[in-house]
């Protein structure tokens, strides 16, 4: 139909939850099918565990009167929302029940089996309203019955499992497994669930089930609202975009910012005034431009992709962290978080990131991928702790020698000095011994058979001749003194080949770290 008879007509809205209904055919029509569309929603939501379901983008729909041209089109994401059409004091095809269902679904609820997801999808699709009472479990179409269906019609309608589904269905977007699930929901196992699902189907009876809806009185609930061009005509390009749509527009009402975002022209509707955050979105992915992505994430918080994007582009876990939160089912969320993680050494996040990008995939050959990456996980972290404690222990034992070395140095530096104001005092004469610290009391022989090295502090573990263990401690390596012209070598974890050291110490017990002494000087005979 012409956009431009869009603008002969009264149009107005009603909005609820996630759904904007825009109708030009009487207020009666727009309620009676928003009213529809909300009790879809309460009761999709309440086996879901969740009573509000709410979409990232809203969804659009469109009521007319039937003519040429003008049919129900079920509701696809568009420029800035999901879009459909209606035909007014027409009943909504189940066809587009079910599209609205599954859009709720992968909305709001957790990752479950496909199965599972769409024998809901087909179960709800055929509700039927009566003022609050909801009609559920009318049957398919005889050629279009299948096992997911039936399953979902069975545990919904049937005594026996009336009530249980939402457990079942709450385990499952927990991320649990479908054996342990079943049981816990119904004390079966799913092979003998759906052996009686294969059975159900199969003999073709298929009772239906009354339930309440959620109280709501459209004349007092929902509001009309006017509309006002260009609105109708976006709305009805939006539809079925095209170039000539979105150019009649912009030629009719000049600098519209949705036809210019229909066009592709991402910067142009941003100057225009653009509010949405597609449109900064797009115009990011081509300019690079940071700010764009922030203000997307202002117009849209629940929208996960400019995080992921801002996330990518400053190495941020935190971002790349709420983009995952925000779209828990999206397995490339998750897999950007794992991926950045472990370039950052973040290995425990990383392991977390992996297990809900698992969750999350569909596709088997994906999970397959996923896990062998997830698994490999702790080897990786294994090995970058080995390198960790080589490095430490490798940048202790050049502390060591840049401390030996400055020593030996003052004491050259101090012979010179002697040795050029007399250089034959020191000739003949017997050098004793100079100390003015305190002298170590303990003294200690026996086989190093262990070093445990804790950040800065290390913990030697001698075996005495007597065989008795005995632990010290060393606080600072610079302050241990080599004898015999030795240095202080060691590899920290257990010795694979113990060797005999004499130590003098200081004896002082340290009930935390469970040793006897400080360790003043280390001689290996």
């Amino acid at each position: 139909m012409p956009l431009f008879l869009a603008a002969q007509e009264r149009w107005v809205e009603f909005l609820a939850g996630p759904f904007e209904v825009m109708t030009s055919a009487g207020e009666r029509s727009g309620r009676e099918t928003l009213a529809q569309l909300e009790q879809l929603r309460w009761a999709l939501g309440t086996v879901l565990g969740k009573p509000e379901l709410k979409t990232v983008w809203p969804v659009r729909v469109v009521v007319r009167k039937a003519g040429p041209g003008w049919s129900p089109v079920p509701p696809k994401l568009s420029r800035d929302a999901y879009v459909g059409g209606l035909v007014a004091n027409a009943p909504i095809p189940r066809l587009w029940l079910r599209e609205c269902a599954r859009i709720l679904i992968d909305s709001s609820a957790g990752r479950m089996p496909a199965g599972i997801e769409a024998g809901l999808a087909d179960f709800y699709s055929t509700e039927e309203l009566s003022g609050v009472r909801i009609t559920d479990g009318r049957p398919l179409p005889e050629a279009e019955r299948n096992l997911n269906w039936a399953r979902i019609h069975l545990l919904s309608v049937h005594p026996d499992y009336y009530g249980k589904p939402r457990v079942l269905l709450h385990n499952l977007q927990q991320g649990a497994e479908m054996e342990p699930a079943c049981r816990n929901a119904f004390g079966k196992t799913p092979a003998q669930i759906d052996k009686e699902a294969a059975a159900y189907l199969a003999a073709g009876n298929f009772a239906t089930i009354e339930i309440s809806g959620r109280p709501l009185n459209p004349q007092r609930d929902l509001r009309a609202q006017p509309v006002s061009a260009p609105a109708p005509e976006i709305a009805l390009a939006d539809l079925a975009p095209s170039r000539a749509a979105y150019e009649a527009i912009l030629k009719a009402y000049p600098k519209t910012p949705a036809a210019l975002e229909g066009l592709g022209l991402w910067a142009k509707a941003i100057e225009a005034g653009s509010k949405n955050a597609r449109a900064y979105v797009e115009h990011a992915r081509q300019s690079g431009d940071r700010p764009a992505l922030v203000k997307a994430i202002e117009l849209n918080p629940a929208w996960a992709e400019p995080r992921l994007l801002l996330g990518q582009r400053d190495k941020n876990i935190q971002e790349l962290k709420t983009a995952g939160t925000l779209e828990p089912r999206n397995a490339r969320y998750w897999q950007a978080l794992a991926e950045e993680s472990i370039a950052q050494n973040q290995y425990p996040e990383a392991a977390k990131a992996w297990a809900a990008a698992e969750h999350a995939s569909v596709d088997d050959s994906e999970r397959a991928h996923i896990r062998v990456a997830r698994l490999a996980i702790e080897q990786q972290r294994l090995d970058y702790e080995a390198a960790e404690r080589r490095r430490a222990a490798e940048e202790a034992a050049k502390d060591i020698e840049r401390a030996k070395a400055a020593a030996l140095a003052e004491v050259r530096a101090a012979e010179a000095r002697a040795n050029r104001k007399d250089p034959t005092s020191w000739a003949g004469r017997k050098v004793e011994p100079w100390w003015e610290g305190e002298i170590p009391s303990g003294k200690l022989r026996g086989r190093l058979t262990q070093v445990d090295c804790r950040g800065a502090t290390v913990r030697f573990v001698i075996q005495g001749e007597d065989g008795k263990l005995t632990r010290l401690v060393i606080r600072d390596p610079k302050k241990v003194v080599v004898l015999s012209g030795g240095q202080l070598d060691f590899t920290c974890g257990p010795q694979r080949k113990p060797r005999t050291v004499s130590i003098e110490y200081f004896p002082k017990n340290d009930a935390k770290l469970a040793t006897a002494g400080e360790v003043a000087t280390i001689e290996y005979p």
